[in-house]
């Protein structure tokens, strides 16, 4: 019973927190986040011979020797009736397989569903700190908004590896 009434304790300070801090999300609201292996996210936009973007275990690395415009996608659940999906986040990661540091920009698209009419809206782009020989970085894009589809482009250079992918978003139902 201890660490049940602790429990409560830490969800009631924490909602007290949020209330006072006037971070309150709707009463239905339901945060979420989807991490994905890059292989299931993210493809090359170059087809055939030309494509230098091999498939692995721990992700997706560019095996030629020119930088490969890559696109990755998120999914979000829909919410039947309408309703509005907020991004607080999308992260992605990167390993630098070469023998020197290197950088990967990545630009970010919004926009809505393709049933609507609507195309593509805002965008950003951000590049990584330089990633030494061998080690991790990543993009992240914060406070994306409210949003119906998104997407990142990474030009990905020789010997980086697209490790993985992260959303986070909160849902609230109508």
């Amino acid at each position: 019973m201890g660490e049940n009434m602790n429990a409560m304790k830490v969800a009631l300070i924490t909602t007290g927190l949020g209330l006072a801090l006037g971070l309150s999300a709707p009463a239905n609201a339901i945060g979420r986040f989807i991490t994905s292996n890059a292989v299931d996210k993210c493809q090359a936009f170059t087809p055939g011979v030309r494509n230098t973007i091999r498939n692995r275990v721990a992700g997706a690395e560019n095996i030629g020797p020119d930088p490969i415009a890559v696109a990755c996608v998120f999914e979000l659940n829909e919410i039947s009736g309408g309703g509005s999906v907020d991004v607080s986040n999308i992260q992605i990661y990167f390993l630098n397989g070469s023998a020197a540091a290197t950088t990967v920009t990545c630009t970010k698209l919004t926009g809505s569903s393709a049933g609507s009419g609507a195309g593509l809206g805002g965008s950003q782009t951000v590049t990584t700190p330089s990633i030494a020989a061998g080690a991790t970085s990543s993009v992240s894009f914060a406070a994306v908004g409210s949003v119906f589809a998104v997407g990142v482009n990474c030009t990905i250079p020789q010997n980086v590896t697209i490790a993985q992918t992260r959303i986070e978003y909160t849902d609230a139902a109508p």
